[in-house]
């Protein structure tokens, strides 16, 4: 297991985005540079954990280490504040998944290492009502 994973792992667990302090932009992935007017007064931010729904695809073959999970559903989400993420939506009926629907993250399990055994956790969204 990398030790890098362990030194960011708050990113990871806590949804950790950037702000620019100039206009305000948010956005996920963290950046160095504000995408929309350059600065680099970049601040770290946790971002919001609920937002909704904008695009998703079931995958009935997934990326190599996800075939446990398998059927998966992978979705564009937008989050409150506008920033966007792409995310794993888990625990969520089939008919409860669809465009414009309203989820909240949740921490669960992403993989275990082979050598190690060691288990590692990230943010995964669910379909709330």
């Amino acid at each position: 297991m990398s030790i890098q994973y362990w030194r960011i792992r708050d990113r990871y667990y806590r949804l950790i985005g950037s702000r620019c302090a100039e206009c305000g932009a948010e956005f996920f992935p963290p950046l160095y540079r504000c995408r929309k007017c350059g600065s680099e007064s970049i601040k770290d931010k946790e971002m919001p954990r609920t937002g909704k729904i904008m695009t998703y695809t079931h995958l009935h073959e997934p990326l190599p280490g996800f075939e446990a999970q398998a059927p998966l559903y992978l979705a564009v989400v937008k989050l409150d504040n506008g920033a966007k993420v792409l995310t794993q939506i888990v625990d969520s009926p089939d008919e409860a998944v669809k465009t414009g629907a309203r989820v909240r993250a949740t921490i669960r399990r992403a993989l275990v290492d082979g050598d190690s055994g060691q288990i590692v956790y990230g943010f995964k969204f669910v379909v709330v009502n």
